[in-house]
């Protein structure tokens, strides 16, 4: 417990008085999150509404498995430490003690971009699942027709953060991996299309992007864009199925 803690604080002292905060808020909040006989989700997203109703969706989605509890950090109460960034205290517990996370993320921006780049460096990528809304594929094993490289390309020629000769190579490189896949398209053919019609795409930072790819590569990585394909996604993720009569 205090390993994770000292993770989130960089080896930062804590105070008596403050561990006995964080263990008393553990003991009271954390049982369920580590109770062997079920599987336990931490799940991430923006707390901002449109997003926060998708969050939830998953959430309880998720706790309609036999044996599951799926959890939003926002949920659980506070520790009460004001010289201390309790947030970071709190994801690096919950993160440790839980089973998997699922990170549904719609935007470039707000906390949960943040919380991208911690599963991607941190040992919790083992255990964590990317659900991007709209990501498009960049991959062989996705790339299934010239459809799939014009919307990656879309993509790409959106992506903040990222100078136009690194987006050259880029196309380059993605077009390459479309002949590796058996489709006839050259970069050219990319770029009129991409002139012609006005593709839209959600802005993600070039950062992001990556992040999402390294997932793609991993085979956790749920791309989705109605809600209906997120909740079909979510119940893709590993655990217990949802119940058999619900699913009838």
């Amino acid at each position: 417990m205090m390993k994770a803690v000292q993770q989130a604080l960089r080896g930062l002292d804590v105070g008596s008085t403050e561990a006995v905060q964080i263990l008393s808020w553990a003991n009271s909040e954390t049982p369920a999150i580590y109770d062997r006989d079920q599987t336990a989700y931490l799940v991430l997203g923006s707390y901002r509404d449109p997003y926060l109703r998708r969050v939830r969706a998953i959430s309880d989605r998720l706790n309609r498995r036999y044996g599951t509890y799926a959890f939003l950090i926002g949920d659980l109460s506070d520790i009460d430490l004001p010289r201390l960034p309790e947030f970071r205290v709190k994801f690096h517990i919950t993160a440790t003690l839980c089973d998997y996370v699922a990170a549904v993320f719609e935007q470039d921006a707000g906390g949960e971009i943040n919380e991208l780049g911690k599963l991607g460096e941190t040992e919790y990528f083992e255990k964590a699942y990317a659900l991007p809304r709209a990501y498009q594929w960049e991959t062989e094993d996705h790339l299934t027709d010239k459809r799939d490289v014009i919307a990656a390309a879309a993509q790409i020629s959106a992506a903040t953060g990222i100078d136009n000769e690194t987006k050259t190579a880029e196309l380059e490189a993605l077009v390459e991996r479309a002949d590796d896949a058996g489709i006839d398209i050259s970069v050219d053919a990319v770029r009129t299309t991409l002139e012609e019609h006005d593709i839209e795409v959600p802005t993600y930072s070039w950062v992001h992007l990556n992040d999402f790819r390294l997932f793609e590569l991993h085979g956790r990585c749920y791309s989705w864009t109605t809600e209906e394909e997120l909740l079909d996604a979510t119940d893709d993720l590993p655990g217990s199925p949802r119940p058999g009569w619900e699913q009838r």
